[in-house]
């Protein structure tokens, strides 16, 4: 049976839109909303535990001195550490009270870690932070007819849209499978990031970005990128969440490249185009 016949269609939010400031806590009633086996761990999972001063050295030592590039400097890192459980001390009990208090029902690092290392972070996303991936030239999975003139790009794109919309409906869904680790006995791993991996955006804002989740009951399109110009292409069944059938995601494609195309040669002395500033700060 295929996911298509056993998967529901999604519950609508309790809302249709969600910003996000980088707590994952405050948008964590979603997960119980959607529910499903992708989240049923969410509530027993253990905490973040906060490592004690001397395991901390223990591990930043061994780790630091390597990179050290003299006699002195080595000496400087070893002396450091013999100082540094005594002199950490109240910065520690900082730390575990912001563990057991402040943020008791969540990790204690996940919002230092998402406002300074990613929201805040001011170098080009794609290339320093975010994930991205380049596909090889050839791609010998897709089998090309003598008689399909379609250009490889717009098939390999809309074969990537069916896989995409496939996945789309088990995590927004909640029926993917929580992801574990061990091979006896399986540990169940955090699943709380799967909830912005789609119908987000990051917005820009002034010293620190927000992150924006929206309903995907709501939504069945997907954002188009094609020589500086964006397009808002429908790819799945507002019905069954099943992807369309993929000649007409291959048309759809390109009439997305012909628009661009006519725009590029129509408007050679165009302003500056909305992509460049995805590599502003």
């Amino acid at each position: 049976m295929s996911s298509s016949s056993k998967i529901q269609l999604f519950r609508s939010w309790p809302v249709p839109m969600v910003e996000s400031h980088g707590d994952y806590s405050k948008e964590a009633f979603l997960e119980s909303h959607i529910g499903g086996p992708l989240y049923e761990n969410q509530g027993k999972l253990p905490r973040l535990p906060v490592p004690s001063l001397e395991d901390t050295c223990l591990k930043f030592l061994p780790t630091a001195l390597p990179l050290a590039e003299s006699q002195e400097e080595a000496e400087t890192l070893v002396n450091a550490c013999r100082a540094f459980p005594h002199e950490a001390k109240d910065l520690q009990r900082r730390l575990e009270l912001r563990a057991n208090r402040e943020c008791r029902d969540s990790s204690w690092l996940q919002l230092w870690w998402n406002t300074l290392a990613y929201l805040q972070f001011r170098e080009p996303v794609v290339i320093n932070v975010s994930y991205f991936f380049q596909l090889a030239p050839q791609d010998p999975t897709i089998l090309v007819s003598s008689s399909d003139t379609t250009d490889l790009y717009i098939r390999r794109a809309a074969t990537a849209l069916v896989a995409v919309a496939d996945y789309r409906k088990l995590v927004c869904s909640g029926q993917l499978p929580c992801e574990t680790i061990g091979r006896q006995d399986k540990i169940p791993l955090c699943s709380t990031a799967f909830k912005y991996l789609f119908h987000a955006c990051r917005i820009p804002q002034p010293e620190q970005d927000s992150y924006r989740i929206y309903d995907p009951s709501q939504h069945t399109h997907c954002i188009v990128a094609c020589q500086g110009q964006f397009f808002a292409v429908d790819f799945v069944d507002p019905d069954t969440g099943d992807a369309l059938p993929i000649e007409m995601l291959q048309h759809r494609l390109e009439r997305c490249v012909r628009l661009a195309e006519k725009e590029s040669e129509t408007n050679n002395d165009a302003p500056i185009k909305l992509g460049w500033l995805t590599s502003s700060d």
